[in-house]
């Protein structure tokens, strides 16, 4: 193995297909476990590029200079052959989807249109406007309130002359402090509000003068002034009374705003809920560098959870080689994927899970496809029948594979068990106690070889002799 690549210098750049994760050394390792010199920097001395999702500069330097660019398949292809495979079965490709060559950093990015719920600088910003909003409403109430507690002096004790300047200045501040509000709120409520405060205001205003004038005159006057000034002070409260149906209504408004927002982020929340994998990979016959590559990838491309043993949430069982292994026999058992090692490099290379037929591997496994089918069509939980006709059977404790997990296939492909031996008419294993005549006792290949062929297998073929 040390020498299948001796005399190739290789230059690796393989990238995830968003550019965020890095899968060099992984590859640079398994070139040099056999025998390739990798350099870390492209020169003359490269002869081999191994390229996936890199620099638009890095693909041209290899295509002016001539060097063989390949795919990661070429590597593990190389590996698993223990030989140097045709790099022209391999080749690399640049997917630049008609772009210039250029850094991936340049090119234009898709447009996602920017909104409260997936930008949080919007989000702030349209708070902040609410806020405001509501302390520009308080102060309008506030000098409304002011305009109408402001005193008003007796007819007798205040002069004509005083009560026109007191009324003149009320009427200013109040006409300032709503020129000043009123100019960014009326986009929000209208102008109709300062509008009538406004022609409520001068009608006050000319009934105190007409009162104050009519005192001057006669007793007659005196009583209709005062008319009026009830007349005025009806008028005060419905605007305060208006006023505050504003507020209450800006209030209601704020509050249903709120609650819609709220009501979308807990959507949010409960969508990113709903989208955590819930099936479950396990991986087998397979080395510490491979299992990293696969835990990389699947950190990458999500959509499953890791397991170290088979169980009901598994979908997949990725093996390094086609070796039986008890986690591919009780995959079999559930009906799960029994893929090969290339479909996880594959869809690396193209950036998402690819269709697992073409890595299933059925050849070695004839029963996978077939169970794994019957699970799909099935309409509840999934329960394979293969020693569903055959006698009770009874593991015994010194089984390989263990007694425990052994039981468990046999209950998962149909069969039952008892845990006496003289209550079963079949014992699986070696049983170092007493013997029964008419117990059969098979060797535990019985029940691999069955379930890894989808057929009882002939009963004579595994008896071991008492």
């Amino acid at each position: 193995m040390e020498s299948v690549l001796k005399g190739i210098c290789a230059f690796v750049e393989v990238w995830s297909s968003s550019r965020t994760e890095n899968y060099s050394k992984a590859f640079e390792q398994q070139l040099l476990d056999m025998g390739a010199k990798v350099s870390k920097t492209f020169n003359k001395r490269v002869t081999h590029v191994v390229f996936k999702d890199g620099h638009s500069t890095t693909w041209r330097k290899a295509q002016d200079a001539g060097v063989k660019t390949v795919s990661v398949l070429w590597v593990e292809k190389c590996r698993e052959t223990g030989v140097r495979v045709d790099e022209s079965l391999f080749p690399a490709v640049y997917n630049n989807d008609g772009l210039p060559l250029k850094h991936k950093c340049m090119q234009p990015k898709d447009f996602v249109e920017k909104t409260p719920e997936n930008d949080r600088k919007l989000q702030r910003r349209l708070d902040r406007m609410a806020k405001e909003l509501a302390q520009q409403r308080i102060g309008i109430n506030a000098a409304s309130q002011m305009f109408q507690a402001s005193p008003r002096c007796s007819q007798g004790d205040c002069p004509l002359s005083t009560s026109l300047t007191n009324s003149e200045d009320a009427v200013l501040q109040g006409e300032k402090k709503k020129d000043c509000l009123n100019s960014s709120f009326d986009d929000f409520f209208g102008t109709v509000t300062s509008k009538r405060q406004k022609k409520e205001v001068e009608n006050t205003c000319n009934t105190q003068t007409c009162t104050h004038v009519s005192m001057s005159a006669s007793k007659n006057s005196l009583s209709c002034g005062c008319d009026q000034k009830s007349l005025t002070r009806k008028q005060a409260s419905r605007r305060s009374i208006g006023d505050e149906n504003h507020v209450s209504e800006y209030d209601g408004s704020c509050k249903v705003f709120k609650e819609q927002k709220n009501k979308r982020n807990g959507n949010v929340r409960k969508a990113r809920r709903l989208q955590k994998p819930t099936r479950t990979l396990v991986m087998t016959s397979m080395s510490s560098e491979k299992q990293s590559m696969v835990i990389q990838v699947v950190n990458k491309l999500g959509d499953f959870l890791f397991s170290d043993d088979v169980c009901e949430t598994t979908s997949h069982v990725v093996t390094g080689s086609p070796r039986r292994t008890l986690n591919v026999m009780l995959g079999i058992a559930r009906g799960c994927w029994i893929v090969s090692y290339e479909w996880v490099l594959c869809s690396l290379e193209f950036g998402h899970w690819i269709s697992e037929e073409p890595y299933e591997l059925s050849s070695n496994f004839p029963a996978a496809p077939i169970c794994r089918l019957q699970r799909h069509l099935s309409t509840g939980i999934y329960q394979l029948n293969l020693f569903s006709n055959q006698p009770v059977m009874f593991v015994s404790p010194t089984s390989q594979p263990p007694c425990k997990k052994l039981m468990e296939l046999i209950e998962l492909s149909g069969g039952k068990i008892c845990k006496a031996l003289r209550q079963a008419k079949i014992c699986i294993g070696k049983y170092p106690g007493k013997k029964y005549q008419e117990i059969k006792c098979l060797s535990e290949k019985w029940i691999l070889d069955s379930i890894t062929q989808h057929t009882v297998c002939p009963m004579e073929n595994y008896i071991f002799q008492l």
